[in-house]
């Protein structure tokens, strides 16, 4: 009896082993892949240092600035330091390489976020099954996760995704780990994590019933201490959510306003925000996204393919569904997971498939359960015959193959993974970025006012302190709210201010081009005319405002 309980203790030890050597195999490639995909990009090569898409990046960018200089979130358009429509808790998060990155490399900021953030929650899922004892699972979990094409698009963008991602699977890892282990402390954490992720995107309000897991435990003692405990899990809630919370009510007078009923008033007052009859549309595109159908453009154009996910991932999640064991934790995530995806479904804008990143990213822990199993009786020799589907599955998800790359193409012989590596996203020059760098290098030592259709909060956010930038007229992203207007007038007033400061007024153009089609938009001054200047070395277009003499002859551009 001794060497038979030996012998099996040996064989669990070895197997032990076995899993996890290969669980910390499967991680390195995934940090390959990761490094290959994402960490080695050069954004130097690509237009991405233009911070589209407008205005959602270049907002995020501009606050972080703000942060920085004043300890305060805003955007600046000319001298106005105005709300953002955008929460501050993603900006808040490019603070540690704002200070790191000098000069224009600050632009990078954003970018080198994400793929700070991406790397850390590859890392923690790998550690969250290390820490429940299966290595092997959080090795597939983590290749799953490496490998998902929404996960690495918007680990290498501008965007706001992959943070409030890691908070939202940081709040369900604890969620489940308080339950499993009976600590309060963690759903506690739990709650922590999940309000600070409405600092970083919204919508993450919609996975809230996830802390009803506080009131699965067990009831010890007196019930009032378990309706206590149920009572404050959603005040700490609350509490992490205040700051975006606090900082409404200084700007809008309300809590529950946001920098959307100062920006977006056109589409507030003549659409709502969630209505049922945008789930047909919007359940089309998840429709079409599944079966390879040709899409419409979205912000994972810019940044990737263009896809999120492959139609090997979901059926890898519905074989997953059927090893899922219930239990009331599995209860609170699926409510909560199903509140967040019907509200995505009724979002105006929920057509764009970033807004479901989170999800699939959950959805993973449901699609590794089928290729553990699978890995485990292929090393028993057992069920092969079931197990070898699974993992045609499994490399076809981690492959991305078949799938389609690109916009509305119509070839489905795409893999996610060859593109990832070798197709550089958004291969050319950054023009605005390059513009602004022109004429800041050009003009470093002075200071006036700029026009521009550059974007001016991404021009006040890159130019040296001494220069203030606005639009050239109307035509900007600014010009949907009903209680912020700038036009022409204002951008009159803006030049003739800075002339009665005796500041240089120039406009910039990102080409000569530019400056023949759009020259006739600039403020016309009595007694003044724009001149071109000398521009020889140089890519953009910098015209100055100067005095015409009595016997000076028109300008030529």
């Amino acid at each position: 009896m001794n060497r038979t309980t030996a012998t099996q203790t040996t064989w669990l030890t070895k197997f032990a082993n076995a899993q996890l050597l290969a669980g910390v195999l499967l991680l390195f490639c995934a940090l390959t892949f990761y490094y290959f995909a994402v960490l080695r990009i050069d954004y130097r090569k690509t237009t991405l240092l233009d911070l589209g898409p407008y205005p959602d990046a270049t907002e995020y960018f501009a606050q972080a600035k703000a942060l920085r200089r004043d300890a305060w979130p805003y955007i600046q358009i000319g001298y106005e330091k105005l709300p953002s429509r955008y929460p501050f808790g993603y900006p808040m998060l490019m603070l540690p390489w704002l200070k790191i990155l000098r000069g224009t490399d600050s632009v990078l900021a954003p970018f080198r976020t994400n793929q700070t953030i991406g790397l850390l929650l590859l890392l923690a899922v790998f550690a969250f099954y290390v820490y429940l004892a299966m290595p092997l699972t959080g090795g597939f979990a983590a290749l799953l996760l490496a490998t998902l094409p929404g996960f690495f698009t918007f680990c290498r963008s501008s965007l706001s995704e992959v943070s409030a991602s890691l908070l939202i699977v940081l709040a369900f890892m604890f969620a489940y780990l308080g339950v499993q282990e009976g600590r309060r402390w963690k759903i506690y954490l739990s709650a922590i994590f999940l309000g600070l992720s409405l600092n970083v995107r919204l919508q993450s309000l919609f996975f809230a019933p996830l802390l009803l897991a506080m009131a699965i435990l067990p009831v010890r003692g007196a019930r009032l201490r378990w309706f206590f405990h149920c009572t404050a899990v959603p005040l700490v809630f609350v509490v992490a959510a205040s700051p975006m919370l606090i900082l409404n009510m200084i700007q809008f007078h309300s809590p529950f306003k946001t920098g959307y009923d100062l920006w977006a008033s056109y589409f507030s007052r003549h659409h709502l925000l969630f209505c049922l009859p945008y789930i047909p549309r919007n359940a089309l595109m998840l429709w079409r996204e599944t079966t390879l159908q040709p899409l419409g453009y979205d912000a994972a154009n810019i940044f990737g393919t263009g896809t999120s996910f492959v139609p090997a991932f979901v059926m890898l999640i519905c074989v997953g569904l059927l090893f899922m064991r219930l239990s009331w934790f599995l209860c609170c995530a699926f409510v909560a997971g199903l509140s967040s995806f019907a509200a995505t479904l009724c979002y105006l804008f929920g057509g764009d498939l970033r807004f479901y990143l989170p999800l699939l990213i959950l959805l993973i822990a449901v699609a590794v359960l089928p290729v553990t199993w699978a890995a485990k009786n292929l090393f028993a020799g057992k069920r092969i015959v079931l197990a070898l589907p699974v993992f045609i599955l499994f490399a076809g998800a981690c492959l991305g193959y078949p799938s389609r790359s690109g916009y509305n193409t119509a070839g489905i012989e795409r893999c996610q993974a060859r593109d990832a590596v070798h197709v550089i996203v958004s291969a050319g020059k950054s023009t605005q970025f390059v513009a602004q760098s022109d004429f800041a290098r050009r003009l470093r030592r002075q200071s006036g006012i700029v026009l521009s259709d550059i974007d001016p909060v991404y021009l006040n956010a890159l130019l040296p302190h001494s220069f203030v930038a606005a639009p050239i007229d109307g035509e900007h992203h600014y010009k949907w709210s009903y209680t912020w207007r700038y036009d022409r007038p204002e951008a009159l007033a803006f030049v003739q201010h800075g002339l009665e400061r005796s500041l240089p007024v120039y406009a910039l153009f990102v080409s000569s081009d530019e400056v023949t089609t759009k020259q006739s938009r600039l403020p016309v001054i009595p007694g003044y005319d724009w001149r071109l200047l000398d521009h020889s070395d140089s890519k953009a277009a910098i015209l100055e405002l100067a005095p015409v003499g009595p016997n000076e002859p028109p300008p030529r551009y």
